[in-house]
């Protein structure tokens, strides 16, 4: 595994090295001679000294020299954000009476097979490699804030200007180009100070036009469980519409995804689906009531689907389209005044409460948000009274897990001190992907083992039993 990852990184390399290349190129075939390189990302007209600058959207802690210092030798600009704050500043000597800035988003094609050697053909620079992720071409601004919304990955940003000065026979362009390779991706760990956090703050409904880009210090204690959780900055803003709705999923859509459901296929999440499988081999959902906590695609739906589940009902903070007659959906407010069932049989949530109070989605900033939302499972559930042990409501739940981290404000990730937390209130009864080496395992976003969780037992003093170790 450990070469496959080594031989990846260095193909994507190369190839963010070609993709530079070419683009390098074509910018001083269109500069033809007269042109000057600023710096190693910028080329102009001689009379068009552009500052071109890119930041993570309204981070001001941002330290621009720092970042660089940590790529390596393509020049990698990191930026713990997938919202860029691209600055463009141009020259005042240059009377420029108008001007267009056109900017462009360079990824490696899904599924691209090239090889080292393939890379480093002379006939590389092959536009086939890559595909462009965005292309926008706007009047000039000083200040554009571009929303990737874009997972952990490479990418070359290229901003191309074209000013306009004199006026009539007078009048001519003048061009630049800034090309520059992104590496979007979580920063580095850092152990919050929290000595001027309050020690009574006060929890209310935090709502911004877009999410804090930074955790608030008031609040420092309690997201980082007194300083013992490390921080690292990785920005989202993932709100929906005031309408509080996601893309419309058409029958057809939904009926594909369940026929790769039943093919037993991975979908966003990858190997977590496998354990999802596995566990529902175990305990299947075959004629029970099934309700799914968080979506912004049925695909978990279509799984409840395709294996018989009776009904398939999600509950979700945003209004959800889904159209499929085996679906139901609801936001919290139309389910609480529904006359729907309101206990279940099994529920499924899967890298949903990770991201409870953080913002990224427009939900109201709370430290506790996930430990409330995991407790507040429990009055979907079956009480245990009276009812064998087979048709207890069973919960699957999927989170990342490995050394705590607080990564703002996409998610959290459970290690020793915050998981056993999590689960405190529920009974443990099965796990599947999870080891207890994975508290010590190197950083990663995507680990997910799914545990399946179960009601804890009443003790005759009315107190649920510990919860199962972990």
């Amino acid at each position: 595994m450990r070469s496959f990852r080594s031989r990846r990184t260095r193909q994507t390399t190369l190839l963010l090295v070609s993709i530079h290349v070419w683009l390098w190129t074509l910018s001083l075939a269109v500069l033809e001679t007269r042109h000057v390189q600023r710096d190693p990302w910028t080329l102009h007209d001689p009379d068009f000294p552009v500052q071109i600058q890119v930041a993570p959207f309204g981070d001001e802690q941002w330290n621009a020299t720092l970042s660089e210092e940590l790529v390596d030798t393509t020049g990698r600009l990191h930026i713990p954000s997938s919202v860029l704050n691209i600055s463009i500043s141009l020259p005042s000597i240059a009377n420029i009476t108008s001007a267009e800035v056109s900017i462009t988003l360079f990824r490696q094609r899904p599924q691209t097979k090239a090889t080292e050697r393939d890379l480093l053909r002379e006939d590389s620079d092959n536009p086939n490699d890559f595909q462009v992720m965005a292309d926008t071409q706007v009047q000039y601004a000083k200040y554009y804030r571009m929303d990737i919304g874009a997972k952990a990955e490479e990418m070359v940003l290229r901003v191309y200007i074209v000013g306009r000065a004199g006026e009539g026979a007078s009048e001519h362009q003048m061009r630049a180009f800034y090309i520059r390779p992104l590496h979007l991706s979580p920063s580095e760990p850092y152990l919050a100070d929290c000595s001027e956090s309050s020690t009574n703050p006060v929890i209310e409904m935090r709502l911004a036009s877009h999410p804090p880009t930074s955790m608030p210090m008031d609040l420092c204690r309690e997201y980082t469980m007194n300083g013992r959780i490390p921080v690292r900055k990785w920005y989202f803003d993932d709100q929906t519409d005031k309408e509080r709705s996601y893309e419309e999923r058409s029958f057809e859509f939904i009926e594909e995804l369940i026929r790769s459901a039943e093919l037993r296929k991975r979908y966003y999440y990858g190997v977590t689906d496998d354990y999802l499988y596995a566990a529902l081999e175990v305990y299947p959902v075959t004629g029970k009531h099934v309700l799914i906590i968080g979506s912004t695609t049925p695909w978990y739906e279509s799984i409840c689907v395709a294996m018989k589940a009776a009904t398939c009902t999600t509950l979700d903070y945003n209004k959800l389209n889904y159209h499929h007659p085996k679906i139901t959906t609801y936001t919290v407010a139309e389910f609480e005044a529904s006359e729907s069932r309101k206990q279940f049989d099994a529920i499924f949530s899967i890298s949903s409460l990770e991201h409870d109070g953080l913002g990224r989605y427009g939900d109201p900033l709370d430290p506790e948000a996930d430990f409330k939302a995991m407790k507040g499972l429990l009055k979907y559930a079956k009480p245990r009274q009276n009812i064998p042990n087979e048709d207890t409501t069973k919960v699957f739940l999927a989170v990342p897990v490995g050394p705590d981290a607080l990564v703002w404000n996409a998610q959290r990730i459970y290690g020793p001190v915050r998981l056993p937390l999590l689960l405190q209130d529920w009974s443990i009864l099965d796990s599947f992907g999870f080891e207890k080496a994975d508290f010590t395992a190197s950083f990663t976003l995507g680990h997910q083992p799914l545990f399946v969780l179960e009601p804890p037992k009443e003790t005759s003093d009315a107190k649920p039993d510990a919860h199962s170790e972990l």
